[in-house]
């Protein structure tokens, strides 16, 4: 199945035209934990604020299947 990571963050949303083929859901979870890590590093090198960005994971007929908060994988707990 195709899963597409759009971004949401506070100023708008950014679309993902190409998708990633995985298994399912939560193969496609996992995926944007792990980015949304890689993305976490970079906000915070550059001296950004995470605040409400988040991934969007949408199907092909872009209905969203699943919200990964960028907040969620920091670990801070």
């Amino acid at each position: 199945m195709k899963f597409f990571f759009h971004v949401r963050d506070i100023d708008g949303y950014e679309k993902d035209l190409e998708g990633i083929e995985l298994p399912d859901l939560s193969d496609a979870v996992y995926e944007a934990r792990k980015a949304a890590r890689e993305m976490v590093a970079e906000i915070v090198l550059n001296d950004e604020k995470v605040d409400s960005r988040a991934f969007e994971i949408a199907d092909g007929r872009g209905m969203v299947l699943a919200t990964v908060p960028f907040k969620d994988v920091i670990g801070l707990d």
